[in-house]
């Protein structure tokens, strides 16, 4: 993106008009969004209940909110689901390899250190370090950058705050609150039941390299490319990697297709008759993709811009299968948009993140996403989203350099 005259970064007028808060009231019929489409309410009365798995869901303007996985099988055997567990130091020892060395790092984050706010971040440290030891790779403002592209669709799982701590707002470290991690292909039962033949990839990043630092001494981040983690990157372009002392710096930079943020609407969900941090995405009165963050925090008056959506990557979709069965990880999740209910992912519904009337459904149709807001010459994360390919490529993206502080 050309950072050279930065009157053409302003804000245009509407750019904002999907960040207005949605009227309070919690009656259904009195809570319209600034393009006045009703936030849906969920009818179904349990997500762990046979009635779940029916095709009860709330609905807005006709097109249903959330949809029951119907092929999903229970265990034989009684379930208790575990709320949150306490990984110690000593679980990570034995971890020889990414994909399981994710899957903790997952839970680690979701479920014990950014849920509390007095965690000792020398713990973490200690952590980061024998999993660069054992694994590879360094952390980068605690994102593992083997599987840097994973952890960069990290999502609020509850009310965040920015601290002031100088970290990048590219990184779940900036804030205080809880995070999840609801595209992660390590925690989904879905994805690691098919075989080989059926699924080549779990995930396909679009992004051919990321930079840390200043222009003129880079440093490219070093992803994981064993083909068992099932992980297709663009091929790399062989560019010298700098010093590794610049992976302090909170520049993050990299080359990819974006999309102006302006003429889409933003419809908050609720699961349980309570918000989640999950909106329905609207683009010419259609549903057309997901924003993973509260409605309220993403409307906040902002005097910068403009915003705009960028092509991270994408996920394999894959369906229910007879050997997926509910599991008791918390952070365990179905392949498509799944629902954080503050303290685990639903196991037997999802967030219905596409109008399948209107947009034809694949498995890799959703593209993952990055919603990002330009001051002067460079930007800042706002939330992470899922969009149509379909309706992306409707709003002709264009190539352009990202600067993310």
């Amino acid at each position: 993106m050309s950072t050279g005259d930065s009157s053409k970064l302003q804000r245009p007028l509407g750019v904002l008009s999907f960040f207005r808060p949605r009227n309070s009231s919690k009656s259904a019929k009195s809570r319209p969004s600034s393009a006045g489409v009703l936030s849906p309410r969920l009818t179904a009365r349990s997500s762990d209940s046979d009635e779940s798995r029916s095709n009860q869901s709330s609905k807005s303007r006709g097109r249903a909110s959330f949809k029951g996985l119907m092929s999903r099988l229970r265990s034989s055997s009684s379930v208790t689901l575990v709320e949150g567990p306490q990984l110690q130091e000593a679980d990570f020892k034995q971890i020889g390899d990414w994909f399981t060395g994710f899957d903790r790092y997952d839970q680690l984050v979701t479920t014990v250190i950014s849920p509390d706010p007095t965690y000792p971040s020398e713990n973490f440290t200690r952590i980061s370090k024998i999993l660069s030891k054992n694994c590879g790779g360094r952390f980068i403002h605690g994102l593992p950058e083997a599987l840097f592209d994973f952890a960069l669709l990290w999502c609020p799982a509850g009310p965040l705050k920015m601290k002031d701590n100088c970290e990048p707002t590219w990184s779940w470290t900036r804030f205080e609150g809880p995070v999840n991690f609801p595209f992660d292909p390590t925690n989904s039962p879905d994805l690691l039941n098919l075989p080989r033949s059926e699924a080549e990839w779990f995930f396909k990043s679009d992004i051919r390299q990321y930079h840390i630092g200043r222009q003129s001494d880079l440093y490219t981040v070093r992803r994981e490319k064993d083909r068992r983690l099932r992980i297709q990157l663009p091929p790399y372009f062989h560019a010298s990697r700098g010093h590794d002392a610049s992976t302090n710096s909170n520049t993050l930079r990299f080359t990819t297709y974006a999309i102006p943020a302006q003429g889409f609407t933003a419809e908050q969900l609720d699961y349980d008759e309570k918000d989640i941090p999950c909106c329905h995405l609207i683009h010419d009165k259609k549903l057309c993709g997901v924003i993973m963050d509260f409605n309220a925090s993403i409307s906040e008056p902002c005097p910068t811009g403009p915003f705009e959506f960028v092509l991270l990557s994408r996920n394999l979709r894959g369906e229910p299968t007879a050997r997926s069965r509910r599991p008791v990880i918390p952070t365990n999740h179905p392949s498509g948009t799944p629902i954080w209910n503050g303290k685990r992912f639903i196991w037997d519904q999802e967030v219905a993140d596409f109008d399948e009337g209107v947009f034809q459904p694949g498995p890799w149709k959703m593209l993952n996403v990055m919603l990002i807001k330009w001051i002067d010459s460079y930007a800042e994360r706002v939330a992470v989203a899922r969009i149509h390919e379909d309706a992306w490529k409707q709003q002709k993206p264009v190539m352009k350099d990202i600067i993310l502080q």
